[in-house]
């Protein structure tokens, strides 16, 4: 195995400067994000499979979305630098504003600044953990198009219990349609105002976005 490098003391300074987290939360992250290095590369980066081994993330059904966005560039692979990013603004010490913001690009899939009809539909498959199946029904054309960019050509993860399993394909997707024109009833898609007036009334929801050191 590759001998894990030290970080030097002048990122752990910068870090200090930039994120929320003290020196030794900072230390304390280094070290939580060597151990997740499985692979003991050297390369200082964490593939998607490795992140989404964090224990937060396990139990997250937006988990592969999450990881997806902080990469920046979609492959779910994250240096140091996204990692410390995500942590900080899933850190109890963020500011409301900071995790609204994340949060409206969690939901905004196709990354246009709104939350449209077919944004709402990916975000509920994830939530409903529903089979990939359920997306082929409420495309309108491409069977792809509506799944999210991280899982196209993969089958879902399924769990014993899912909802997949208690109703068909049909009946969820005529749920998911019915929960989008709910939020949506216009169909002009959400801007970030409108998210904020949803979660204003949603006092929970921000709290949930939570990862400890």
């Amino acid at each position: 195995m590759v001998a894990r490098r030290r970080i030097p003391r002048e990122e752990v300074k910068r870090y200090v400067q930039e994120t929320p987290f003290t020196r030794g939360e900072v230390l304390r992250l280094w070290r939580r994000f060597s151990e997740l290095d499985a692979k003991g590369d050297g390369n200082d980066c964490l593939s998607i499979q490795e992140m989404l081994a964090i224990d937060e993330l396990k139990c997250n059904p937006f988990a592969p979305r999450i990881v997806a966005l902080f990469s920046e560039d979609g492959s779910g692979s994250l240096n140091f630098q996204k990692f410390i990013n995500m942590m900080s603004v899933f850190s109890s010490r963020a500011s409301p504003e900071t995790k609204l913001v994340w949060a409206f690009a969690l939901w905004d899939f196709d990354g246009d600044d709104l939350i449209g009809n077919r944004d709402i539909k990916k975000g509920l498959y994830l939530l409903t953990n529903a089979s990939m199946a359920v997306l082929d029904v409420v495309a309108d054309d491409d069977p792809d198009v509506d799944k999210p960019a991280f899982l196209k050509g993969r089958g879902a993860r399924r769990n014993s219990g899912d909802i997949s399993d208690l109703l068909s394909t049909e009946q969820i997707a005529q749920i998911l349609e019915r929960i989008a024109d709910e939020i949506d009833p216009e169909g002009t898609g959400l801007t970030y105002s409108d998210f904020e007036n949803i979660v204003q009334r949603m006092p929970d929801f921000l709290s949930t976005f939570r990862m400890s050191v």
